[in-house]
């Protein structure tokens, strides 16, 4: 990235960490109506409510990348059970945020949930000030990459640096060249906690480790 969008982001960051505590703490306690886009061939995203969750199908059983809010468990559910009745095995999270692990209380007596060891951290030291007071972390962890393979697929983790937080892990679909970014790519501009360990100098970096990878299609954390 350039010096002169580096100077320009810099200047920013005071009213996108303001606006980024103000997006958290105004989430409501009654989920929206979820909606479930096709991606790629048995890839899916459920929209609303907080982060973006990918569907990855496979004979074997079902992959999540995060999971929302708690009151998402009987959404996602749904959304899960209308295209396949696989069941879900494992889910991968991005990072701590409520809106992205939120759901790990309801997930993690049936499913794997995994995460980088910054994130699982993140939740046990209750770095997220405004999240749900009985957030579950991640039982399994990994401090640089990791892989889950189901009914023959692939699904990889990598974490390639501090940005959104100091755990952001960057989940890539090789067979499908996409990557689902959580809130490292979330809108048109950072995203940053620093209280949660985020950097927006060390973003770029991130980011740039990250576009090297080989991917035609990225699933933000936010948004279509």
């Amino acid at each position: 990235m350039s010096r002169t969008l580096l100077v320009r982001i810099c200047s920013a960051v005071p009213f996108l960490l303001i606006a980024w505590i103000g997006y958290t703490q105004g989430q409501t306690k009654q989920p929206p109506e979820l909606t479930l886009n096709k991606v790629k061939e048995d890839l899916y995203e459920i929209e609303g409510d907080g982060g973006n969750v990918a569907v990855y199908v496979t004979s074997e059983g079902v992959i999540l990348v995060d999971d929302k809010f708690e009151q998402d468990y009987e959404g996602i559910l749904a959304k899960v059970k209308s295209v396949t009745s696989q069941p879900i095995k494992y889910i991968l999270s991005t990072h701590h945020h409520s809106d992205h692990s939120g759901g790990n209380t309801r997930f993690a007596s049936t499913a794997e949930i995994i995460s980088t060891a910054n994130a699982r951290a993140n939740i046990v030291e209750h770095k997220q000030s405004n999240a749900q007071a009985n957030m579950v972390p991640a039982r399994i962890v990994f401090t640089q990459e990791t892989a889950v393979f189901l009914g023959g697929k692939e699904v990889r983790a990598r974490y390639f640096g501090r940005g959104h937080t100091n755990g952001d892990a960057i989940i890539y679909f090789p067979a499908l060249r996409t990557l689902h970014t959580g809130d490292l790519m979330a809108g048109k501009t950072p995203l940053i906690d620093y209280p949660g360990g985020g950097s927006v100098v060390e973003w770029t970096k991130t980011l740039d480790e990250a576009m090297k990878l080989d991917f035609d299609t990225v699933i933000p954390g936010h948004g279509p």
